[in-house]
């Protein structure tokens, strides 16, 4: 009976992270317009190249500017514009176009990136003409230790851990 149980919790899991990933491809596509990251909601190394991935179905967009935010609210890259749409897969029987911009990032701290869909359509905003949707996407890199590094911080983590065990004994 326990055997039963465990392997039907197991093939639940499977099966429901399964269907998790199914809908992952495409975030948040019911208003049409979506962007994502390579990153998202993960920590970004310093130096990392980012892919920030903008996604619509939306036939009538054209292009997509990118902006760039520093943690400051600075502008880091941009305005760059991505007019190579990538047909896609269907999303709830519609097709769905990508666009894409990478960069390095090596600022710690909680980076932004907006993007403008622009269409026939839309009106000017933050200076650009044709905006049809604005939506954004965020990021954290994460600070190195400098004088340590990495290695060196979990050499002294695992280096307190076997004092703390050792003085348990």
């Amino acid at each position: 009976m326990k055997k039963a149980i465990t392997i039907l919790v197991v093939a639940s899991v499977v099966m429901l992270s399964a269907l998790g990933i199914a809908y992952a491809a495409y975030p948040s596509l019911g208003s049409g317009y979506a962007v994502d990251s390579n990153f998202h909601g993960v920590n970004v190394p310093p130096g990392s190249d980012v892919v920030v991935t903008a996604y619509t179905t939306d036939m009538d967009v054209y292009q997509v500017t990118f902006i760039w935010k520093y943690p400051n609210e600075g502008i880091a890259f941009g305005p760059e514009v991505d007019s190579t749409a990538v047909a896609g897969d269907l999303y709830e029987g519609k097709a769905v176009n990508t666009f894409s911009s990478t960069h390095e990032v090596a600022v710690p701290g909680d980076w932004g990136v907006q993007a403008l869909f622009q269409g026939p359509d839309g009106k000017t905003k933050e200076s650009i003409d044709f905006v049809v949707s604005i939506k954004a996407t965020s990021f954290f890199v994460i600070p190195v230790i400098p004088v340590l590094g990495t290695v060196g911080a979990l050499a002294a983590m695992l280096l307190g851990l076997g004092i703390y065990v050792k003085r348990k004994k």
